[in-house]
């Protein structure tokens, strides 16, 4: 090869490369577009997680108005309620989405419906629809188990777990699922749940709030080309979610369990990726979390249009982090606490457990003590450093009923402040516990009320400073004293 030749073929080189560089930065800046007017397709009738069956079916009929999506019924769950599948695009690449076969698991719901709007839209982002519609034919089954849904359990009215139901299909919800996806064989599904918010990416502060798999359709985790390309895929969306969240993508753990239905497609060769919703702090809705997944279904949707995901190296796999359940929601490190007569300086872990409202449409909280001891690699959503203060009991203020009910909430937050938790009366026995709208905790029936740190006790007491109480943890929550009343936040 003479010189002219290799001048004009390096030229060429250059000039092809920059052109792909150029199409990767268009394609970066439309993503990071569609994050920037995420405000546009947002589907503001569901603002939180207790999306019910009804209000599927609500919104489902919204975008079949639009001619845009076909619907069908395709079974229905123990109750009777139906069970919904969505279709859209003329493609060839079949691509299934299923969420909600856990009922408390709504996150990806709420997205789904997002990028329904998305898919209906009409603004500068038409080429991008123009591909998906073009290239795939997407089917989606947006929630799955409808009775689990409506009481926010995990499991179906049989008490049967849904993804551990692959090969007895004894419910009608998981019958259903293998049903749809023996008759449109597709080559791609997303299996879409949520985890438990203390789960890390490895052992890290960070928190998984999103965690991926590509499940293995064996017992030795083989790799063929349909797990193959399920982790490419995978690539392609923690990509552009390390851009929006960094350090917040973990790997689920891969082994085989033939019972569920991610193991099962991928063994029938259906490229199946899993994404669980963790958590984010701060974001007890999942609704910054719900941005997430549409924007990384967004991404895995062009990627298997254009199949870009090709390009991605399986050695990327192994960098993204594993889930840790190491988090807790209140850590507190070195405090000072007595136990038996006996004052030593540990590290307290405090998780809140949940408790459903009326209709299983909202959620309260009740801290309690998880952990007691060496937590040097634990971490949590809320952190004190507490080596300068120790734990006490909440003080007990006796009142007549008549003072109880007349005391102002800015005298009430003061009695905190003074190390009050607790207010038994002196002329009334009255119901004990919490009062909604209240600070302080009625204890009428109870003479001995949270006295220090036990495994399993109500997060429920003073950590002091000096001499002065410095934060008040009512119910596992923190309350800086430091601070003044319109300020702060208490748990009902």
């Amino acid at each position: 090869m003479d010189f002219k030749r290799i001048i004009f073929t390096a030229f060429l080189f250059i000039i092809v490369q920059f052109g792909f560089a150029q199409d990767s930065l268009k394609a970066k800046t439309e993503l990071d577009q569609i994050w920037d007017n995420y405000d546009l397709f947002h589907e503001a009738t569901i603002q939180n997680r207790f999306i019910k069956h009804a209000d599927v079916v609500q919104l489902i009929q919204k975008h079949v108005n639009s001619g845009l999506f076909i619907n069908e019924e395709i079974g229905k769950s123990v109750r009777g309620r139906s069970i919904n599948h969505l279709s859209y695009g003329r493609g060839k690449t079949k691509v299934l989405l299923w969420s909600q076969m856990h009922g408390d698991e709504s996150t990806a719901t709420m997205a789904l419906f997002d990028l329904f709007n998305f898919l209906s839209g009409n603004d500068e982002f038409d080429p991008l629809r123009r591909l998906i519609k073009n290239n795939l034919e997407l089917h989606f089954v947006p929630m799955l188990n409808p009775d689990g849904a409506q009481e926010w359990k995990r499991r179906n009215d049989l008490e049967i777990d849904i993804n551990r139901d692959a090969r007895l299909l004894v419910t009608p919800e998981g019958r259903t699922l293998m049903d749809i996806a023996k008759r449109i064989e597709p080559q791609i599904a997303f299996n879409l749940h949520d985890q438990s918010t203390l789960y890390a990416a490895g052992r890290t502060d960070k928190t998984a709030t999103i965690s991926f798999l590509a499940p293995a359709y064996n017992y030795p985790k083989d790799m063929n080309e349909s797990r193959k390309r399920a982790t490419q895929l995978i690539l392609e969306m923690n990509d552009v979610l390390q851009s929006k969240s960094p350090g917040n993508v973990a790997k689920y753990d891969d082994a085989f369990d033939p019972r569920c239905f991610g193991d099962t497609f991928q063994a029938m060769g259906i490229s199946t990726i899993l994404i669980e919703s963790g958590g984010f702090r701060a974001d007890p809705e999942k609704q910054f979390i719900r941005k997430l997944n549409f924007y990384a279904l967004i991404r895995a949707l062009e990627s298997i249009a254009t199949n870009s995901y090709q390009s991605q190296s399986l050695a990327k796999y192994d960098a993204i982090p594993e889930n840790s359940r190491s988090l807790y929601d209140l850590l507190i490190r070195n405090v000072s606490i007595t136990k038996e007569g006996i004052a030593f300086r540990t590290n307290l872990g405090i998780n809140l457990a949940q408790i459903k409202g009326p209709n299983f449409a909202s959620m309260t909280y009740n801290g309690r003590v998880e952990e007691i001891g060496d937590m040097e690699l634990s971490y949590a959503h809320q952190e004190i450093e507490a080596s300068t203060m120790n734990l006490v009991p909440g003080k007990v203020k006796f009142l007549m009923k008549a003072e109880w009910d007349s005391l102002s909430r800015d005298e009430e937050f003061e009695l905190l402040k003074e190390g009050y938790l607790y207010v038994k009366h002196t002329d009334s026995q009255s119901s004990s516990g919490s009062v909604s709208g209240r600070i302080l905790h009625l204890t009428n029936q109870d003479n001995s009320p949270v006295q220090t740190a036990t495994i399993g006790q109500q997060a429920q007491f003073i950590l002091i400073e000096g001499s002065k109480p410095r934060y008040a943890i009512i119910k596992g929550f923190v309350i800086d004293l430091t601070k003044e009343l319109q300020d702060l936040t208490f748990p009902e």
